[in-house]
């Protein structure tokens, strides 16, 4: 029944449409995070429970003391920032257990993986066909986030998980899934083929170039794979012809995708334009090297690659804006210095090849593998571990693996103290979600006052006590108009506040408090940091400066040496 409830809610997490700001996919974690408490809960009302502790918890709970120095010696900006990672990070060390616990039971490893598949599986063919919905035009709102179909240049279908990317993880969960219910002889041959079809449509109309690399490695991990042992029946090999067949259709669909736009009634974007143009994440993963050079030993801190990247913008080449490297270890390099990035990394891929690689026999750890394969192929281009419902259910087969490969008879944990344990944590949600709603609050009304509507004050000051205070200073941030005469401690917090919060309109309005306030140079920098951080909209802020430098020598001297207009 727990793993049941819990894979129950995993789905739910994929599913449900409500992404509201700042943290778009909060409520989509929280239904994951909430799974995971109640599997502790059911754990708690055994006779004599015993949790599993594998010793691969301990590279995290590295992580966490790593954070805690960062805080200690001053290298976290804004320690605000890492309140969510830290419940994260709890969470992940909580599926381990959790996993090795379930793992441990009788059928415990086959019960567990079945559940992740099914899981998965109806949560990837539940978004194909919110995807369908989507790319129909019909307003399905609220079972079906809603997307205008002929505002972009090609469409991108990203059913209720709201971002393509994320979405094609999730497909190629759903693929690995397949696989292991087929091989399990859960599902027959015919219905197999119709679901991998269909998810194979989905994953194209996410125009993720990830599945370009997953669908490869599927195919040679799946066609070229041994034969499994499942209890006490060997599974035969998935036929490598299949396999191959799978790929072509896959390519094939890429390929033709916008010929089928055409027949269907949507724009699809053609190969030659995912791959050609200004790849973003080059400036990315440039911006993290450097920071990473500066920052060897310590990092400029967890959570700190935004601000750090506002800083050196201006040194680089024009990309995008974004809170992290769409990197994983570029990231961890970047935030946390190489000597802590190479000894996590390391032990890291040490116990995958241990659990993983070696061991490859069992149809559950060639379902793990596949899983696992999935998330670092797309941990290389984006950063999908910052997502609860992909971070929850990975720890959970970490835990299942580490328990397969290195069995521990666990401790005996008292009924009341898990109680006490499942009872603070459902607190904690339920009031972090509180607060969370009084950051939305003061969105809302943020928001109606710069529509020019009359908003209540209320909502946007700061509470006594919130998890979120850099969100209030935000909204006192956006209420700040530059002008002649600003204290040094005034320009110092738009500076703090305006790095946090990178956004075009924060980097404009430092730069006219520099140019005010007889600071020319670092005006000058702020806007060529602008262009390079928000080139598709510096248009705007470019015929801005122009009208003012037509009324003001000072912003006329900053506007002469700004780059053009169409700047790449």
């Amino acid at each position: 029944m727990a793993i049941a409830v819990f894979a129950f809610l995993l789905i739910c997490s994929y599913a449900h449409p409500f992404h509201i700001h700042p943290y778009r996919t909060y409520y989509h974690d929280v239904l994951s995070i909430l799974g995971l408490v109640l599997a502790f809960a059911f754990l708690a009302a055994e006779t004599v429970p015993r949790l599993r502790v594998p010793a691969i918890i301990y590279l995290f709970a590295g992580l966490l003391l790593w954070m805690g120095m960062q805080f200690i010696t001053g290298h976290l900006e804004n320690a605000a920032d890492v309140s969510l990672p830290i419940i994260y990070i709890a969470a992940l060390i909580a599926a381990i257990m959790i996993g090795a616990t379930w793992a441990a039971k009788e059928g415990g490893v086959t019960l567990l993986c079945q559940a992740l598949a099914v899981a998965h599986l109806l949560a990837g063919l539940l978004s194909v066909v919110l995807q369908c919905i989507q790319l129909s035009g019909l307003y399905a709102w609220p079972f079906v986030m809603y997307i205008a179909t002929n505002t972009q240049p090609f469409v991108r279908p990203f059913a209720n998980v709201a971002q393509p990317n994320q979405l094609a993880l999730l497909l190629c969960f759903a693929l690995a899934s397949s696989f292991y219910l087929y091989r399990a002889r859960k599902m027959p041959a015919w219905l197999v083929t119709v679901a991998l079809v269909f998810l194979l449509w989905g994953l194209t109309l996410t125009h993720s170039r990830i599945g370009w690399v997953i669908v490869p490695a599927f195919v040679l991990m799946c066609g070229l794979g041994r034969s499994t042992v499942s209890g006490n029946a060997i599974e035969p090999r998935v036929s490598l012809v299949f396999c191959i067949a799978m790929a072509l259709l896959y390519a094939g669909m890429v390929a033709a995708l916008p010929s089928l736009g055409d027949v269907f009634g949507f724009s699809g974007g053609t190969i030659a334009e995912h791959v050609g143009g200004r790849s973003e994440r080059m400036v990315l993963w440039s911006q993290a090297w450097r920071m990473a050079a500066e920052h060897p030993w310590f990092g400029v801190g967890w959570f700190g690659f935004g601000a750090e990247q506002v800083r050196i913008a201006a040194d680089l080449g024009s990309g995008t804006y974004a809170e992290h490297a769409h990197n994983l270890i570029l990231n961890f390099a970047a935030e946390l210095g190489w000597p802590y990035t190479l000894v996590f990394m390391l032990t890291l891929a040490w116990w995958f090849v241990q659990t993983c690689v070696q061991p490859s026999t069992h149809l559950a750890i060639q379902f793990t593998r596949l899983c696992f394969v999935a998330v670092m192929v797309h941990s290389m281009v984006e950063f999908p571990l910052w997502y609860a419902y992909v971070l929850i259910p990975i720890g959970v087969l970490m835990g299942m693996v580490h328990q397969m490969r290195w069995p521990a008879d666990g401790v005996r944990v008292a009924p009341a103290a898990l109680s006490v344990l499942v009872a603070v944590s459902l607190l904690l949600m339920a009031l972090i979600s509180l607060d969370y709603q009084r950051v939305v609050a003061g969105f809302q009304a943020l928001r109606s006052e710069q529509s020019g509507y009359k908003a209540p004050q209320a909502p946007m000051q700061k509470p006594v006590f919130t998890f979120f205070p850099q969100f209030f200073d935000y909204f006192t941030l956006t209420r700040i108009n530059p002008h002649e005469g600003m204290s040094a401690d005034e320009i110092a917090y738009l500076e703090k506040w305006g790095a946090r919060f990178g956004f075009v309109h924060i980097i404009n309005k430092l730069a006219e408090a520099y140019v005010l306030n007889g600071q020319p140079r670092k005006a000058e920098r702020a806007m060529l940091s602008l262009q390079r951080l928000h080139p598709t909209v510096y248009t705007e802020y470019w015929d801005y400066w122009k009208a003012k430098s037509g009324q003001d020598e000072r912003y006329k001297a900053i506007f002469i040496k700004m780059p053009p207009r169409d700047a790449p």
